[in-house]
């Protein structure tokens, strides 16, 4: 009998099933597809490393202007795709061979609850000693009335990089729908993309949507906000959509239309026979307390089916906190400190409390503007494009909310967060020691710049 059973190899499964093993546990991995889950098979490793190439193929076509001539550049798009594949095979054949050494037990196939700790599997019934722990992700959701179903174009498709339609609508602002506009924009489509707000990552501070939206746009990506997809219809091998905003509905024809909208997987899995509570307004995603406890003793979920932000390092970090409460340790996940990202070019990073909340906290705030235009080494990589912009409260100086857009951000905010973790005042910034020249300086110009001593910020 094993002491602890996971549901779901993606990220955050394989954390609990192996943080669980480190803690002497008997663990039993549950998985009816591939080790790695969505997240390395047909999310974010094959995606980003798409875009290291895209990123790659806008470098070389900067050569002539960092003083290295070069022939035209030319982009593969069969070979970065096969690339992305191969990459996603390492990992999962790096995982297959990983996770017995801890003693982790896998099983393939389709698993259900029977109960809290019982789980049926292949025939079998297993029973957990300690705990099970859900991880099954997230599925593709279902298009909203008056889109037809067969008008999408899913992103594990998309990621085939076949066809490369001349024009291609995305249907949504977030950082997936951002990354595919970066990635056939440099492609060579036609790129239009409709967001239901005021700017790109409209849950993100208005500064970070500003600043993306006019890169974006200087990349030749067409944004249109605070609008909405009213229908969608095949004609042929185009599609007819309709978008509506307040001046009104007009009509494209295009060739695909992309949609990354994700729901909880939270279906076939027993979860209202057992009992499980569901939130609705989540879309059916699971209910779990600060320890990742759903309202059954001995169960847990983590990640995407628990509607938390559908980041794979959100679904790892409360993958440890699960296992561990499961084995009699005390353990919460701090989501002040998710880091934020988008892939694009340039990426973005956030971390904590954009300025509008910040504010409706009851802070007074002080934001500090650092364009990296200033940043010396940002020169001389000629990535100027972005900017830092820190929230911290006026009284003690502490810093509250971290957002970044440039050149490496999803690096630069790791700093962010850790400096949040640590409940750091702008001080512990302006007088910290970075190595020189690196982006990480304008970190250290924003914290001065808090403080009032800035040094390559104009007195104004």
């Amino acid at each position: 009998m094993p002491d602890v059973i996971v549901i779901g190899a993606g990220p955050g499964g394989t954390a609990a099933a192996t943080r669980a093993a480190q803690l002497g546990a008997q663990v039993i991995l549950i998985e009816r597809a591939e080790l790695g889950g969505n997240c390395v098979h047909r999310n974010c490793i094959p995606l980003v490393s798409m875009l290291a190439s895209i990123e790659l193929f806008s470098r070389i076509q900067q050569a002539e202007a960092m003083g290295i001539s070069v022939g035209p550049p030319t982009l593969d798009a069969a070979k970065v795709a096969a690339r992305a594949r191969q990459i996603s095979a390492d990992l999962r054949e790096g995982l297959t061979a990983l996770l017995p050494t801890f003693g982790i037990e896998i099983l393939k196939g389709q698993a259900r609850l029977v109960g809290p700790k019982t789980v049926a599997v292949n025939g079998q019934q297993l029973q957990a000693k300690r705990a099970v722990i859900l991880a099954t992700g997230a599925r593709w959701a279902t298009p909203p009335a008056g889109i037809e179903p067969e008008t999408i174009w899913w992103p594990d498709a998309a990621m085939n990089l076949e066809p490369i339609p001349n024009r291609l609508l995305i249907w949504g602002g977030g950082a997936v729908e951002l990354e595919f506009a970066s990635l056939y924009a440099h492609l060579g489509s036609q790129v239009t993309v409709v967001i239901d707000g005021p700017h790109p990552l409209p849950a993100e501070d208005y500064e970070v949507g500003q600043r993306l939206q006019g890169i974006l746009t200087e990349q030749g990506i067409k944004i249109i906000t605070n609008a909405r997809l009213k229908s969608a219809v095949k004609a042929g091998d185009e599609v007819k959509a309709v978008i509506t905003a307040r001046q009104g509905d007009t009509g494209l024809t295009i060739q695909k239309l992309l949609w990354a909208g994700r729901v909880p997987n939270t279906t076939g899995l027993g979860l209202e026979e057992v009992g499980v509570k569901l939130d609705p307004v989540k879309g059916r995603a699971v209910v779990v307390d600060p320890r990742q406890q759903t309202n059954l003793t001995g169960l847990y979920a983590i990640g995407d089916m628990t509607g938390e932000p559908f980041y794979s390092s959100v679904a790892t970090l409360a993958g440890l906190v699960a296992a561990e409460n499961t084995l009699g340790r005390a353990r919460q996940l701090d989501r002040r400190l998710i880091p934020r990202h988008a892939f694009t070019l340039p990426e973005v990073g956030c971390v904590g409390l954009t300025e509008e909340q910040a504010e409706d906290t009851g802070y007074e705030v002080e934001v500090i503007n650092v364009t990296l235009d200033t940043n010396s080494r940002a020169a001389g990589l000629n990535e100027t494009a972005g900017g830092i912009k820190i929230v911290a409260s006026k009284k003690q100086g502490k810093i509250l909310g971290v957002h970044i857009v440039g050149h490496r951000a999803t690096e630069l905010v790791a700093e962010a967060a850790l400096a949040i973790q640590l409940e750091a005042l702008a001080e512990d910034w302006a007088w910290a020691m970075r190595t020189h020249p690196t982006l990480s300086e304008s970190m250290v110009e924003a914290g001065r710049a808090v403080l009032g001593q800035a040094l390559y910020i104009p007195q104004v």
